[in-house]
């Protein structure tokens, strides 16, 4: 398992080109209503008028010790941003030319694409919050926007009405074990 590669570029063929977009735009997205409750929340990186990468951290097939270990789906579109959201926060990069590649790489030097969901298939708002803040310490985004990120991602929202306030769950970062292990000193037979 420590040789899985979490990240799946679809198409894999287009992972450079993917990479290479520009990225004009970076949408924070509640764009489901799960059957229990809560948002499904994704990341859009809008690279022109009709051309967007989204980064969707879903349960994959390989199963962790709470859950299933995520799989970073990153898949570009021939569309600004989610087709349908519930509700959007939307940030303006620091910088124009700042490329798809540079979010992913500021994700995985965090090391947050190695992550497990609950055993319910809970954690993408947590994943996506993380991210947010993984952007704005690299200088991909602007802080100033975390209070609206907040209260977007802490609401259920259905056809952009807040529902409820809605508790945030997280899934356990694999990075957090290794750290864990690393701490734990041998027992010695005395």
């Amino acid at each position: 398992m420590q040789n899985l590669d979490p990240l799946s570029y679809t198409p894999e063929a287009s992972k450079n080109e993917i990479r290479s977009f520009s990225v004009t735009d970076v949408h924070f997205v509640a764009d489901l209503v799960l059957q229990d409750g809560g948002n499904h929340w994704v990341i859009f990186l809008q690279c022109g008028p009709e051309a967007s990468v989204r980064l969707e951290a879903v349960p994959g097939a390989y199963p962790g010790r709470e859950g299933y270990l995520a799989r970073l789906d990153i898949i570009p579109h021939s569309y600004g941003m989610a087709r349908h959201s519930h509700k959007t926060v939307t940030i303006h990069p620091c910088t124009p030319g700042l490329t798809v590649g540079q979010f992913i790489d500021a994700i995985v030097r965090a090391d947050n694409h190695r992550y497990e969901f609950t055993q319910a298939g809970r954690g993408c708002g947590g994943w996506v919050r993380d991210q947010f803040y993984v952007f704005i310490q690299n200088g991909l985004i602007p802080a100033g926007y975390e209070a609206q990120l907040e209260s977007a991602i802490g609401t259920f929202w259905k056809e952009n009405v807040a529902q409820s306030a809605w508790p945030l769950t997280y899934g356990t970062y694999l990075k957090a074990r290794s750290n864990e292990r690393k701490g734990k000193k041998k027992k010695t037979r005395g």
